[in-house]
């Protein structure tokens, strides 16, 4: 950032280091002033790798069950709508058609400061500047998102959805738009509390929000009879009170404690020095969910049984996917340290020495990134194989929850192998998108998701009309193994250790 830049030098990308080719000359710093250098490693013994995996799991559990806690208060929401009439669902089923890809875009782009973070965690004045930034980029992208999501009537009328169903909005949109910008901000503390390794913080964010919401919602929708204006009410109430509790903790219970964190006058350089990291995360992730609503409207159209079980198996795919979203969330930190200390590509200056700890950057740099990647990778597949395995083993039981339809649990006991490459596949390639994350490096996988599931879009309705829900499946699973290729790739490429510089 550039109000970070006469402090510290390192959360820059390779390509914006002080003195590459790329670097305007009047900003590389000067020889004798380099104020912070970044410490040699020798003080830092490596973990052993059983504890570091270890380390990655007390961070990971707690934003596990975060995750577990929103998606059942989802679920619950949707359970109580559904109550209120079919209109009503639908009115909320529209306004969210747009509001989860806004969100995913917001979330996404907030994520571009979890590696600025984690890199001075320990550095309240230097974490200043990256906080207010982020709070900025909160506020431009957060207005963005509301201004789609309160346009839901407007879209509603010009494609002719059902007067019945523009009837039933009332307020929901409008106030569905308020609660985006209020998760802009709670979104922005969250993946700072992530970023500074306070998991067990943010998981009391998403608890405090799901219990809010589990209360709120059939108050409002059941009890006072308020509709889908109710259900909006609840979602905005439920923001505003998540976001301060957020806020609260970032402020009173981290290394930030006592630091003046208003958002001052806009730093845009800054602004775009994280945005530019997070824009490609929330375009990656529009890609996805845009891509798997497409597969949803091919499989509508082959019939009812079809499209109940494809809902059904993406259900399960998001439960046994969480913990490699949980884990890869919680590596970020980890890495982004440890590429800090990676090789620098630039070599010292005519008659300077190379600073001490070059040696133990090039030792410990890189490799330490790919081992944390490793550890995150021998931690969440496990976890995600077992959880197959048991739905594997009680599949009967565990769709007929979801599910009474015989037809239905069949369908998906058929595609059980499919389900589960699907989300292997999902899981293997979710690190080192976490890993490109943390090295400041988000293009590749926005790359990645771009062409794989590019060409899965073009497929769907040829492949579903051909082979059915089963074909389908198989080439969403041979999609996630394209990601896996892809974005590992990426992954060990921009990690291999450059040589050191030549003698002078």
């Amino acid at each position: 950032m550039a109000d970070e830049r006469p402090r510290d030098t390192t959360d820059q990308t390779p390509e914006q280091q002080p003195g590459s080719p790329s670097e305007p000359p009047h900003e590389a710093p000067a020889t004798a002033t380099a104020p912070t250098p970044v410490p040699p490693l020798t003080g830092e013994p490596r973990p052993a790798f059983p504890r570091l995996v270890g380390n990655i799991a007390g961070k990971a559990f707690p934003l596990y069950l975060s995750m577990a806690a929103s998606v059942f208060g989802t679920m619950v929401t949707a359970g109580v709508l559904g109550h209120t009439g079919t209109a009503v669902l639908a009115a909320y089923a529209m306004t969210v058609a747009l509001y989860n890809p806004a969100s995913m875009v917001v979330q996404g782009a907030l994520r571009g400061s979890m590696p600025f973070v984690a890199g001075n965690s320990e550095d309240p004045a230097a974490l200043v500047p990256t906080v207010r930034n982020a709070l900025w980029l909160a506020l431009c992208i957060g207005l963005l998102g509301s201004a789609v999501v309160a346009s839901v009537p407007l879209v509603a009328r010009l494609i002719g959805v059902p007067d019945q169903t523009v009837a039933a909005f009332g307020l929901l949109p409008y106030l569905m738009a308020l609660a985006l910008l209020a998760n802009a901000f709670q979104a922005c503390a969250t993946t700072l509390l992530i970023g500074l390794g306070r998991s067990g913080q943010a998981m009391t964010v998403g608890l405090v929000g799901t219990a809010l919401s589990v209360v709120l919602v059939p108050a409002l929708v059941l009890v006072l009879g308020l509709g889908a204006t109710g259900a909006g009410l609840a979602v905005l109430l439920t923001a505003l009170a998540v976001t301060a509790v957020a806020h609260t903790l970032l402020r009173r219970g981290t290394v930030l404690a006592g630091q003046n964190l208003g958002p001052g006058s806009p730093d845009w350089a800054g602004i775009w020095h994280i945005a530019r990291v997070g824009l490609p995360m929330g375009s990656t992730m529009l890609i996805k969910f845009g891509v798997l609503g497409l597969l949803a409207m091919a499989v509508a159209r082959i019939g009812s049984t079809e499209a109940a079980a494809h809902q059904v198996m993406v259900t399960l795919v998001t439960f046994v996917f969480l913990p490699a979203t949980a884990t890869g969330q919680a590596a970020v930190p980890f890495m982004a340290r440890a590429a800090r200390a990676a090789p620098r590509n630039t070599p010292p200056a005519p008659g300077r020495p190379s600073p001490a700890g070059d040696e133990t950057r090039s030792d410990k740099g890189f490799a330490e990134v790919r081992r944390t990647l490793l550890a995150g990778l021998a931690l969440a597949l496990p976890v995600i194989a077992l959880s197959m395995l048991l739905v594997r083993a009680a599949v009967v039981p565990v769709v007929g929850v979801l599910t009474p339809d015989p037809e239905v649990v069949a369908l998906v006991t058929a595609l059980v192998p499919a389900l589960f490459v699907v989300v292997l596949a999902d899981g293997v390639q979710a690190m080192p998108g976490m890993g490109l994350l943390a090295l400041k490096r988000t293009t590749p996988p926005l790359y990645a998701f771009a062409v794989c599931f590019g060409l899965l879009a073009l497929a769907a309705f040829p492949v579903a009309a051909a082979g059915g829900l089963a074909w389908l499946w198989w080439a969403y699973a041979l999609a996630n193994l394209g990601l896996v290729l892809g974005q590992g790739g990426s992954f060990l490429l921009l990690t291999r250790t450059p040589p050191g510089p030549s003698p002078a």
